[in-house]
């Protein structure tokens, strides 16, 4: 488990949980059947999954949105990136409605893993009006790719942790101009 700091403000820090229900290289995963889905989903506030075809589309709109997150790191082209949300965003609804402390809002519509894909691209939206999106990124090292929000003054954190991922990364990369130079 990761450090308080790397939660994000609000509620982008659904969407950063969301994005680390999957530990990866291997595992856990915290969407690997319905009925877990569904208590991760309900502690949340998000709509639930019905069946495991709705569970699918959760699991791949997670894995595009985290190709933004690493994009927003500086690794991967942003571009296709946000392209790979054109389907999700296509495929939900969201309605604009009235919220009277805030202003306008969006509001989720549809059922299941629709509306739970639709709150978190409001989410999303969200930071982007604010300017909250481009601070939450995923570790640089390509096998770890945790979802984190970079705190740091300049924005410029790489990796989830520099005592893990980072002291890693930097170890390779030395290891690699060693073995250039005697070669």
């Amino acid at each position: 488990m990761k450090a308080p700091a790397d939660e994000a403000p609000g509620a982008l820090e659904i969407v950063r949980l969301f994005e680390n229900t999957l530990n990866l290289p291997d595992g856990p995963d915290e969407l690997d059947s319905v009925d877990r889905a569904t208590a991760w989903c309900r502690r949340y506030g998000l709509p639930v999954p019905p069946d495991g075809s709705a569970l699918v589309r959760l699991r791949e709109f997670r894995e595009a949105l985290r190709d933004v997150l690493y994009a927003n790191n500086g690794d991967g082209a942003r571009e296709p990136a946000w392209e790979g949300l054109r389907v999700y965003a296509r495929s939900v609804r969201l309605n604009l409605s009235v919220d009277s402390p805030r202003g306008l809002g969006l509001r989720p519509d549809g059922e299941g893993a629709d509306r739970a894909i639709a709150s978190l691209l409001a989410l999303v939206y969200e930071a982007l009006v604010t300017g909250t999106w481009a601070r939450l990124r995923a570790c640089r090292k390509a096998t770890c790719r945790f979802a984190y929000y970079d705190r740091t003054k300049n924005g410029s954190r790489a990796w989830c942790s520099m005592l893990t991922c980072g002291n890693q990364e930097k170890a390779q990369r030395r290891r690699q101009r060693e073995r250039h130079a005697d070669g």
